[in-house]
């Protein structure tokens, strides 16, 4: 008995085995159904970590907590330009950075230090004799914070409050303490937003200082930047500017090609297919084509500060006008301001360095001041054209010693301009505190700051095109002031490019000059769209080496990449296109020449020079008889030079094709349409009860097989 239940047992066993194992045959397991994997290497839990259960009484204790694991990270960040505010650039011998120089925006942090050390990555520096060598002063959490719920306080030095605070007092917003148990508890990588809470609100606002940093870009979109959307690579600030022991890649003081590759580490030195446009790679910033507006995710930016116009009181009180989209234009604290959006950069020469004018410098009261000045012109090998955004400011100066003062804004002390708003009063206190000298005497000059723009990179569909810089009118390239001569300025703002005698010499350059053996092609060319447009031969027939024609002969290549040049959006289409895939180029539809497409004999496209079995298809079709050709439905604004047809080719004739009548209509054909579409379990399709019979048999063969008799047979002895 006993030995016929082991054998019921393992006959059901076996029984279920082959009802899963025919179930797979049968197709009737879908691998869907198998749960994911899950993740083998979860990240550190800093919740079970005993030191960071708390409470703390100050965050400097959470510093101290962090560093009884991380032992080196506190010397690391001292070593940085977060911690110092301070950089020595070993090429023009300038030492930068936030702690000493002077803007156009808020000034400079010299007497201010409780209001523009709320950035700081570290507690507590309130003046001149901050220490720098206390670790525990560094900042952990401001980094590190996953919660959203650690704030620095705008005016505490670098502090969270201890304990519930109105700012702007009046306002009704109330800063809370954080929890920071919790927040230490809490900490990961940082992020768009850990970066953002400082790189985004530099100068006193949101976008005000960069142009293309603002708080759009914690979470953009595909449109607004390629690269840091989740649609798109899904980058955070780190991506780019990667860090070794806390030491961060990439700074407005010093961009030198040596240490900051930029767009090249990711895309190399030719990034596109044509040969032309890595031409212009060579000399033209990536980030000039490929950004084309700043200021691009609603959020604008401020282009001008006027401080001469401050001090406007109501009551003893600031102030503060805005325009019809609610931005602040005026503040009594601060002057007048423009801003704007959507902003076409302007282009200089760049060769990653920045001269400044420093604090005591002398400046020309009489021109415009140039706060910073970006280095390189068009014979440095190491420039390139970039983008850039300029900051104008009228400031206030040493109107005898000629040079920048430094106003002491911030504080309760009777000094402080946004007290009592005497800028004698203020300027004193702030050059003395400086150590800088005072005539006791001021005025105000118009000042102007250049921003690298590098973010908010638009998708490449949006990317600049020959036709945005290189015309006579409305050219986005000044091309004298970029230092180019008279005649390559004439050469590089026609487009089409315009070789007549005029614009280029020598004469033998001249379309006229090849109608002596070129007759044909000449009267073809004259009456083609480039002959109107004056592109001559030497645009597409380019010299092979130095020298003139026929010493040194001209190309004959017929390649896309020929036509790409100019024609860039087909190029790339045709790239990707079925056309493309075989090697096709565009003289095999167009005559070089007249630009005219080809046929052959009696055929009335040049499609059907290949493509006869599908023209004689289409001979009795609707569409033939409409008088569609294959152009109607194959190179329209929704094709291209892809040739592909899809749903919106066939809505730009058929607009009405899928109304709600049309829908019922032919509502069985879509059910049925819907079921075919529907997924079906892959393999052997048979019924249900033969399946049940399949197991059961496969199920008893195994039994047998395994136990060799049938049940309750004697044992043999």
């Amino acid at each position: 008995m006993q030995n016929s239940s082991r054998f019921w047992y393992k006959a059901v066993f076996g029984l279920a085995l082959a009802l899963a194992l025919t179930g797979l045959i049968m197709g009737q397991v879908s691998a869907e159904d198998v749960p994911p994997a899950t993740p083998t290497t979860p990240a550190m839990d800093h919740s079970q970590i005993p030191t960071l259960q708390g409470p703390f009484a100050t965050p400097q204790d959470v510093t101290k907590a962090c560093l009884a694991c991380h032992t080196d990270a506190a010397g690391e960040i001292m070593h940085t330009t977060h911690w110092t505010w301070e950089y020595v650039n070993e090429v023009t011998g300038q030492t930068v950075g936030k702690k000493t120089l002077i803007n156009n925006f808020c000034i400079d942090i010299q007497s201010n230090e409780p209001r523009c050390t709320s950035c700081h990555v570290g507690y507590g520096w309130k003046d001149k004799n901050y220490d720098f060598s206390v670790q525990e002063n560094v900042d952990c959490l401001v980094c590190h914070d996953t919660t959203g719920e650690y704030k620095k306080f705008p005016t505490g030095a670098g502090l969270p409050v201890t304990e519930p605070k109105e700012f702007p007092v009046g306002s009704g917003v109330i800063w809370n303490p954080p929890d920071l148990a919790k927040v230490a508890q809490n900490i990961g990588l940082t992020s768009n937003k850990t970066c953002g809470n400082c790189h985004f609100y530099g100068g006193g606002g949101d976008e005000v200082k960069h142009g293309d940093l603002d708080s759009s870009l914690v979470s953009p979109s595909y449109e607004l930047d390629v690269h840091m959307s989740a649609d798109g690579q899904n980058f955070t600030c780190t991506t780019c500017h990667m860090t070794t022991d806390h030491e961060i890649v990439g700074s407005r003081y010093s961009m030198d090609p040596e240490q900051w590759k930029g767009c090249e580490n990711c895309h190399g030195q030719t990034p596109h297919e044509l040969a032309s446009l890595n031409q212009h790679a060579a000399k033209v910033a990536c980030q000039t084509c490929h950004i084309p507006e700043y200021a691009r995710g609603g959020i604008p930016t401020k282009m001008t500060w006027d401080w001469s116009k401050a001090g406007e009181l109501v009551d003893g009180k600031p102030v503060v006008r805005k325009d019809e989209t609610g931005h602040v234009i005026y503040d009594g604290q601060k002057g007048e301001f423009t801003v704007a959006h959507d902003v076409i950069p302007e282009y200089v020469w760049f060769n990653g360095q920045v001269e400044y004018t420093l604090a005591g410098d002398k400046i020309d009261p009489t021109g415009v001041v140039n706060i910073n000045t970006f280095l390189g012109d068009k014979d440095d090998p190491q420039a390139k054209i970039w983008p850039v955004k300029r900051f104008e400011a009228i400031q206030p100066y040493d109107s005898k010693n000629n040079i920048l003062v430094i106003p002491h804004l911030f504080g309760k002390d009777e000094f402080a301009y946004w007290g009592n708003y005497d800028w004698n009063k203020a300027i004193t206190f702030g050059m003395e505190y400086a150590g800088l000298p005072y005539s006791g005497e001021y005025d105000f000059v118009k000042s102007q700051m250049y921003w690298p723009i590098t973010h908010m990179v638009a998708p490449a569909s949006e990317a600049l095109t020959c036709r945005d810089c290189h015309t006579a009118e409305g050219s986005r390239l000044d091309f004298a002031a970029l230092g180019y001569s008279e005649t390559d300025t004439a050469r590089l703002t026609n487009f089409p490019p315009v070789t007549t005698i005029e614009v280029l010499n020598p004469p033998q350059f001249s379309p006229e000059t090849c109608t002596n053996c070129h007759t044909e092609e000449h009267a073809l060319w004259q009456a083609s769209q480039h002959g109107k447009n004056g592109v001559g031969c030497v645009a597409c027939h380019n010299l092979d080496g130095e020298g003139e024609h026929p010493a040194v002969a001209f190309t004959i290549e017929k390649t896309a990449e020929t036509c790409g040049s100019c024609h860039i959006k087909e190029y790339e289409e045709m790239q990707n296109s079925k056309h493309g895939e075989i090697g096709m180029t565009c003289n095999a539809c167009h005559n070089p020449h007249s630009q005219e497409l080809l046929t052959v004999g009696e055929n009335t496209t040049a499609c059907i020079n290949c493509h006869r079995d599908q023209s004689e298809n289409v001979t009795h079709s609707t569409h033939a008889a409409a008088g569609l050709d294959c152009k109607s439905c194959h190179l329209g604004s929704e094709t291209g030079h892809t040739f592909g047809v899809n749903l919106a080719t066939c809505n730009t004739c058929h607009e009405d094709i899928h109304s709600a009548n049309s829908l019922q209509s032919t509502a069985p054909a879509v059910e049925q349409a819907e079921a075919e579409a529907t997924p079906q379990p892959v393999g052997i399709q048979l019924p249900s009860w033969l399946l049940i019979v399949a197991a059961i048999l496969i199920g008893a063969v195994l039994s047998w097989a395994v136990f060799g008799r049938e049940p309750g047979s004697a044992s043999r002895k």
